[in-house]
């Protein structure tokens, strides 16, 4: 089957102080039509940037290699004009943070319009009479009434919702949800990531989603890849690396979720270990070497880790991870 979205040894390259670096390394993955794909990792790792690039929305200096196949089109080999017919129609994203990306000077029904106008060439009525229809769908109360209104007016709650709604309007076939819950609380996310997946289940459109909780990766995606330092480190099924964690970065993600409230102090009195957490930071992308780029914070790191790029060992057909040590990894206790 051709995938919908086939993306072959991507690489983004971003100017910085000490010259050319590369934030994304080698990133390769094909996605289906009506599939979910988790992308999980620390802030730094590249998942946003992944994104960027497959919209062609990378920042200025930014520059893309590879192949990135949208339907039989090379997307990293076509103009603006090209890009800008297929984003916010075929391709949809919604960006991290609703208040920076909603225009602050426009009333949320014109934003919500401007797709439909652009794209499906409805008149100002009929495009304003969708936009009811489409804050309706994402649970927006009283739509009617909100469209005029403007971003700062609205909760953070209403304008992910917002945002949802306009990456909806053309329905999409491919969807990107980059940390679409961030700085909203626990109940809000509950509901955000609800509506995002019964909206992809009803239309069948592809998502990538990313974020940094596993459990919600666990609870909507198919599949599942964890990236560090540009590149993905583990893949496969969401059940099979969930249940057997193989790269020692994975593992050391999983061991730092929190999980029930903790005593100070365990039954006999003595106090309770910390929660566990993975030592030192994600490294610079100019401070990144040819080799395994975890190595100076994995306690099973060796000399070879840090001088030879590790091969993909794979745990069954589909399930893979890019480590010397994965034996030694999965014999550790979770």
């Amino acid at each position: 089957m051709t995938p919908l979205l086939s993306v072959k040894d991507l690489h983004v390259s971003l100017p910085t102080a000490h010259g050319p670096a590369e934030a994304v390394r080698g990133v390769s993955f094909d996605l289906q039509k009506g599939e979910t794909l988790g992308i999980v990792g620390e802030s730094g790792c590249g998942k946003s940037m992944t994104a960027l690039a497959l919209m062609g929305l990378l920042p200025e200096g930014g520059r893309a290699g590879g192949h990135v196949v949208f339907q039989g089109e090379d997307l990293l080999a076509a103009d603006e004009a090209k890009l800008c017919d297929l984003r916010g129609n075929r391709l949809a994203m919604i960006f991290q943070e609703p208040m920076t990306s909603l225009n602050p000077l426009h009333r949320i029904g014109d934003q919500i319009a401007e797709p439909l106008r652009l794209h499906r060439g409805l008149s100002r009525r009929q495009a304003r009479e969708q936009a009811v229809a489409l804050l309706d769908r994402v649970g927006i109360a009283h739509p009617r009434e909100r469209l005029d209104a403007y971003p700062h007016q609205l909760s953070g709650g209403q304008r992910q919702r917002v945002m949802i709604a306009m990456a909806l309007s053309c329905d999409p076939e491919l969807l990107i949800a980059d940390e679409p819950t961030t700085a909203l609380d626990v109940t809000i996310q509950g509901q955000i990531l609800d509506l995002i997946h019964d909206l992809v289940e009803s239309s069948g459109m592809a998502l990538i989603l990313i974020s940094h909780d596993l459990g919600v990766v666990a609870e909507t995606a198919q599949r599942v890849m964890v990236m560090y330092a540009g590149r993905i480190v583990e893949a496969g099924p969401v059940r099979e690396v969930f249940a057997d964690l193989a790269h020692p970065y994975a593992r050391g993600l999983f061991a730092a979720i929190p999980g029930l409230p903790r005593a100070a102090k365990d039954a006999t009195g003595y106090p309770r270990p910390p929660l566990p957490t993975i030592p030192g930071v994600v490294p610079e992308l100019h401070a990144l070497g040819p080799a395994c780029a975890f190595a100076d914070r994995c306690g099973l790191s060796e000399p070879r880790c840090r001088t030879d790029m590790p091969p993909d060992v794979f745990l069954s057909p589909r399930h893979w991870a890019k480590c010397w040590r994965t034996d030694a990894a999965r014999s550790l206790l979770p």
